[in-house]
């Protein structure tokens, strides 16, 4: 199961970062990886309207604030 998935895969960095094992550099980039991982999982699904439009506004935020700091950063 997907979410099953994605879920072991954020328990393994949550427990890496909790341990030291890696810094919070690691730690962000492992949390983009799982993004990419729902990513991939979201759009093989077929995805109704109602789940759309109130996921959206999560998406839009998170999606603004990155070209924020892009831009901020002078990328």
């Amino acid at each position: 199961m997907a979410s099953d998935k994605v879920e072991q895969s954020l328990k393994e960095l949550e427990n890496k970062r909790k341990n030291g094992e890696i810094g919070s550099t690691e730690f962000y980039k492992g949390l983009l990886d799982i993004l990419e991982l729902i990513r991939k999982e979201l759009q093989a699904e077929q995805i109704d309207e109602k789940l759309a439009k109130r996921q959206t506004p999560l998406l839009l935020t998170f999606i603004k604030n990155q070209i924020k700091e892009f831009r901020n950063r002078g990328n």
